[in-house]
């Protein structure tokens, strides 16, 4: 009897053993990807939320003074459907509450945003467009920062893991050049649309000011790209791309604050710097550890 007592406890000691291990290993794994998704991949999609925000907001101002532009009515048509679908993925592979609430927040801003930019463009709605623009970009900023956070395990509220003194280890390194180099792309949205809050009809000193604070972050942000120690040479070569495009606009920064630049040109150049940089972000979504 002491035999088989002796027997059963060790076999039900080697069964908790067992089921601690394998609960610990689900959850190591559980720790590493967002869902179906890796959470660089997670940090890249969010990010591209802020950027599409603004892209729509731009196209619809252009479209006010363009409106047989068939590539601006293109962009407005994509980017709404493809906001509200990489929103979806977001929700539907989160596990955590902060994230979850945030794009809720994310989806009710969306809801009125939305409205504001169906049918044609009228100058009402541009006004409200550029005061609320910036809302729907804010709490997008917040999801890419909750995605962060929750690749930590950390399920709260407190953003204080993304700040640099708590983001020593290598893989929160990475994650934030992802968010950085992501960033350049809603920059380089967010700097045409207050291009083109600046047209005569629009323009007031608020939106001048804005106009030159992204011209200034954008232009402050790509010094950090090209220092970072995760380039390699393919990424290199993209950053090469990227300040290319972004010298087009540095050598006629007078025009620029001037407002002389051909719209048509402030709208290409916009759309060909988004790509640079989101081929740049890319490339260091996949980079490995």
């Amino acid at each position: 009897m002491k035999n088989y007592n002796f027997t059963y406890k060790l076999r039900a000691f080697i069964l908790l053993i067992v089921m601690l291990v394998t609960t610990n290993d689900i959850k190591s794994q559980s720790s590493k990807s967002f869902g179906m998704l890796t959470f660089n991949k997670a940090v890249n999609i969010s990010g591209k939320q802020r950027m599409l925000g603004q892209k729509i907001a731009k196209a619809y101002l252009y479209a006010l003074e363009n409106p047989s532009d068939t590539k601006a009515k293109r962009d407005l048509l994509t980017s709404k459907l493809i906001f509200e679908k990489q929103n979806n993925i977001l929700l539907q592979n989160s596990d955590y509450k902060i994230t979850k609430d945030r794009l809720a927040k994310v989806e009710e801003l969306w809801a009125a945003f939305k409205k504001m930019v169906d049918g044609k463009p009228n100058y009402d709605n541009a006004k409200k467009i550029i005061e609320a623009n910036t809302d729907l970009l804010k709490a997008s900023n917040s999801v890419v920062l909750a995605v962060i956070t929750e690749s930590k395990g950390a399920n709260n509220s407190n953003d204080s893991l993304l700040e640099d003194e708590g983001l020593g280890e290598e893989d929160g390194e990475l994650k934030k050049i992802i968010n950085l180099s992501g960033r350049q792309r809603m920059l380089a949205q967010r700097l045409a649309l207050y291009y083109f809050a600046n047209n005569s009809t629009l323009k007031d000193k608020n939106n001048e000011q804005m106009l030159k604070n992204v011209y200034n972050e954008l232009d402050g942000a790509i010094s950090m790209l090209l220092i970072s120690e995760f380039n390699n040479s393919r990424i290199d070569e993209k950053l090469g791309v990227a300040m290319s495009k972004w010298d087009q606009v540095k050598s006629n920064k007078e025009k620029l604050f001037n407002h002389t630049i051909k719209p048509a040109d402030m709208y290409r150049l916009s759309n060909e710097l988004t790509k640079a940089f989101n081929d740049v972000t890319t490339l260091y979504e996949k980079v490995k550890l």
